[in-house]
């Protein structure tokens, strides 16, 4: 994903160093004239794509950390790398979005004259070229962690678990050092020679045999919990449940696919400071799908908790409404001294009894889904059979 590819008839790359400072960094296509006063910038579209996602981000490991604290006394592994999947995340978008701010990339190559480089922004993409691969490793590795959650007692799940944290660290990791090795300042180079050179164009093709492990990698995440579901003892309807909660995957899924397509077309082109945009808005959201995707258990336990207690109460409300339809407005306008007592105690005492029930049946709810591996019945199960509890 080097964003200077090297030409190899140039010693330099693009162009002898020194250059003279008003020299653009690559000729235009036939017909078209540098714009250096007023350049276009496709890098709008990824300031919007992080300004959507983040919140999301935010939003989403928000609900799955109140769903941990208030609902599991006790911490699993998947919840610690999921922490660190989130804060990393953030992290990487931040140093994306510095590195926006500094104005190189998102414009035509050919508007961009010699004097536009300094070295900050390709010591930021050095970086992001770096840590990316570890990155979206923690965001699999805590999806893995989470099936070994969901179907502990099964064995043959386990190795292939275990196989896949392997494989992709072993990738993902591989990727970091490739990246430093190729791109990084030797000797007297500066980070804007070091991206010049031919040795960092490599990285360009690497980056696309790295989309199609993104690509390889997710298919294999969502297909492997699909055998254990179908082997549940559930009913189908509860299956058919828990196969549409692990199919969120889909989105992570698609994401790769998009990345994947804009890594092939920036290792065929000569204009990486524009075709380079497009494939940092599809990483943004493939992270932001992964989030999401380990998010999906915790939001699916937190609603079965207060959906009953939410229905409860605005089902009660209906209940009033239907006995006076003007009753609201006629205890308003009461004096409060006056009110009507005898109802308000049996209105509190069915809110009490409705929310009771509530809390007992959202207790053993909760009390169902807290993981047990010592147990024969998968944690997948208990989601399944959570849903029959006492309702109102």
């Amino acid at each position: 994903m080097a964003p200077l590819a090297a030409d190899s008839s140039v010693p330099n790359g693009f162009f002898p160093f020194p250059p003279p400072a008003n020299m653009p960094l690559a000729a235009p296509p036939p017909g078209v004239t540098p714009n250096f006063d007023h350049p276009a910038s496709n890098a709008w579209h990824v300031d919007v794509t992080a300004a959507v996602c983040i919140p999301l981000i935010v939003l989403f490991s928000s609900l799955r950390l109140y769903t941990q604290y208030r609902l599991y006394p006790s911490r699993t592994l998947a919840d610690y790398t999921f922490m660190l999947a989130a804060a990393w995340t953030i992290i990487y978008i931040g140093i994306l979005l510095a590195l926006l701010d500094k104005g190189l990339f998102g414009r035509h190559i050919w508007d961009l004259k010699m004097e536009d480089l300094t070295n900050a922004p390709f010591l930021m993409v050095l970086i992001l070229e770096a840590i990316y691969g570890p990155f979206v490793w923690i965001i699999k590795v805590s999806l893995f962690c989470l099936y070994r959650q969901i179907f502990a007692p099964k064995q043959y799940l386990l190795y292939l678990v275990w196989a896949g944290i392997i494989v992709t660290g072993v990738f993902y990791w591989s990727t970091l050092v490739a990246a430093v090795a190729l791109c990084a300042p030797r000797g007297n180079e500066t980070y804007i020679m070091a991206f010049a050179t031919a040795r960092c164009g490599e990285t360009k093709g690497l980056a696309v045999v790295s989309g199609v492990f993104n690509v390889l990698s997710d298919l294999y995440l969502l297909v492997i919990p699909i055998p254990a579901t179908l082997a549940l003892h559930l009913p189908r309807r509860k299956k058919i449940a828990l196969l549409f909660l692990f199919a969120t995957g889909v989105l992570a899924f698609n994401a790769s696919c998009l990345g994947l397509h804009y890594r092939i077309q920036v290792n065929r082109s000569l204009d990486d400071t524009w075709k380079i945009m497009p494939l940092y808005l599809a990483i943004i959201i493939e992270m932001t799908a992964g989030i999401a995707v380990l998010c999906m258990p915790a939001m699916a336990a937190l609603s079965r908790r207060y959906t009953p207690a939410v229905t409860a109460y605005f089902s009660r409300n209906n209940d009033d409404s239907n006995d006076n339809e003007h009753s609201t407005f006629y205890e308003m306008a009461k004096p409060r001294n006056v009110a009507n007592s005898s109802n308000a105690r049996k209105i509190e005492a069915q809110s009490s009894n409705n929310y009771g029930h509530t809390a007992t049946s959202s207790s053993e709810s909760a009390n169902e889904l807290r993981p047990n591996t010592s147990d024969s019945v998968t944690l997948a199960e208990k989601l399944g059979r959570a849903s029959t509890s006492p309702k109102m």
